[in-house]
């Protein structure tokens, strides 16, 4: 209680000093407006402690449906990049089916099911290096048919 009342005088004492710095202008306005927010923020900051309710942030759960959402769009995102950078690179014939991990909150990529389009062997590595890069993800995560 007496480190409170210490910083309320200590705060009012600093806005006596920058008050007779200040001159009559628009920017004295700004500043005395902040400051009693200031004032206020000092006074009221005790308070919580005082009822003994801290906020705990603990026992909160992530809204899913929420979260679920954000997921999809970002799963379709992914895919849509990745369709792109094939079909810039030349391979507008193929299939990308990408799996996401569904124990993870965030997206994270599973595993990337890669269907050639009758490309053939020798363009195997350009399309992984296209979808690794397009994805970023390592190659281990490819599955290529």
């Amino acid at each position: 209680m007496s480190t409170w009342l210490l910083s309320i005088a200590g705060v009012v004492v600093v806005g006596v000093l920058v008050e007779l710095l200040l001159t009559d202008s628009h920017m004295s306005k700004f500043v005395r407006a902040i400051y009693g927010f200031f004032i206020l923020f000092v006074i009221i900051s005790p308070l919580p402690e005082l009822f003994g309710r801290g906020i705990e942030v603990g026992g909160m759960e992530p809204d899913r449906e929420i979260i679920g959402t954000i997921n999809a769009q970002s799963h379709a995102a992914a895919q849509t990049r990745v369709e792109r950078a094939l079909s810039t690179g030349g391979f507008p014939n193929v299939i990308v089916t990408i799996i996401p991990n569904p124990h993870s909150l965030s997206f994270a990529i599973d595993n990337v099911f890669v269907n050639s389009g009758g490309a053939g062997l020798d363009q195997k590595d350009e399309i992984i290096r296209i979808v690794t890069t397009a994805l970023n993800i390592n190659q281990g995560r490819i599955i290529y048919a």
